[in-house]
């Protein structure tokens, strides 16, 4: 997905996010889940001078912490149960380019200690080796938490967040900048058109209303979850307030006990989303996956997931 906006608040934060590509400083994104920080970190490295050099994500969240020191510096051959053959890490893989830790509030108190000293003296080791190597990559990081917070609780290291937070990008949420919801939903019924069989080009100004209406508690990533499935489902060119509907997108007039999101459930969203895709490749799990933005191993939970609730067969 390419950055999609026309808010002050996001033409701010992409000014900023131009100006620290010019460096080679640590930049640390935050803001809550779904408001796009995996987008302005790529952003970053394409406008940088490394944009023809690697660009290597790791999501820090769905390693196990036995993996993750592995996965961020590497191993040698026999280092440990099951390392059959020498692996290089993504520090290594990322040389010339950048590194972009993902969910780094994620990262093993242990490891969060390794990091630092990577940071710090710019060099680092594969597990079972004493052969120090440079760090030759940029680091970018982001987290959906309250780092701060994180802080003063004692579950994220002071020093390691002060090395982070060297210039720091802020993602406002989608609604805090509700100007951006008219171009991204129809940004992403382009992208998802395909799968529609009523040629879908666009919504009603209705429900372009209620959209914008809406408050979007998760972000960017339930507007395209939420306008994907209502292209799959739509049966005229233009998408009205019943689709929305269906979708329960649209919260009631007068919500019970206070709560300003109804009766909206977004992993109802997220499994028909899943399966609809699953349809739409043929069954084939590995396309779906790619075409979701997720791992097939990821794909593969939430089909098991749904097997054992009875959601699927």
């Amino acid at each position: 997905m390419s950055l999609v906006f026309q808010s002050q608040a996001m033409m701010h934060v992409v000014e900023r996010a131009r100006r620290f590509a010019r460096t080679s400083a640590t930049v640390l994104i935050s803001g809550e889940s779904g408001t796009g920080k995996e987008l302005i970190a790529r952003y970053v490295h394409d406008q940088s001078g490394r944009s023809t050099q690697p660009y290597v994500r790791v999501n820090c969240a769905a390693l196990t912490e036995s993996l993750v020191e592995s996965e961020l510096f590497g191993h040698e051959r026999g280092a440990f149960t099951g390392a059959a053959e020498t692996r290089i890490g993504r520090l290594e893989a990322a040389a010339g380019g950048t590194l972009f830790l993902d969910e780094i509030s994620e990262v093993p108190q242990r490891v969060q200690a390794k990091l630092l000293r990577v940071l710090e003296e710019e060099e680092f080791q594969r597990v079972g080796s004493n052969t120090t190597r440079r760090l030759e990559a940029r680091i970018l990081a982001s987290s959906n938490r309250n780092l701060e917070r994180h802080v003063a609780r004692k579950r994220f290291r002071a020093d390691l967040y002060y090395r982070l937070n060297v210039l720091r990008l802020e993602l406002p949420p989608l609604r805090e900048r509700k100007e951006d919801v008219p171009p991204l939903t129809q940004h992403f019924v382009n992208t998802y058109r395909g799968d529609s069989t009523a040629a879908v080009r666009g919504v009603t100004p209705r429900a372009m209303q209620t959209l914008c209406g809406y408050d979007w508690p998760g972000n960017i990533r339930e507007l395209r979850n939420v306008i994907y499935r209502a292209c799959v489902l739509a049966e005229a060119p233009l998408l009205d307030v019943a689709n929305l509907q269906k979708l329960e997108c649209a919260p009631p007039a007068a919500a019970p006990s206070g709560n300003p999101y109804g009766e909206l459930r977004l992993e109802e969203i997220e499994r028909q989303a899943i399966l609809a895709r699953l349809q739409h490749c043929g069954g084939n799990k590995a396309a779906a996956a790619a075409a979701l933005g997720v791992t097939p191993r990821t794909l593969r939970n939430k089909l098991t997931q749904y097997r054992r609730l009875g959601h699927v067969s």
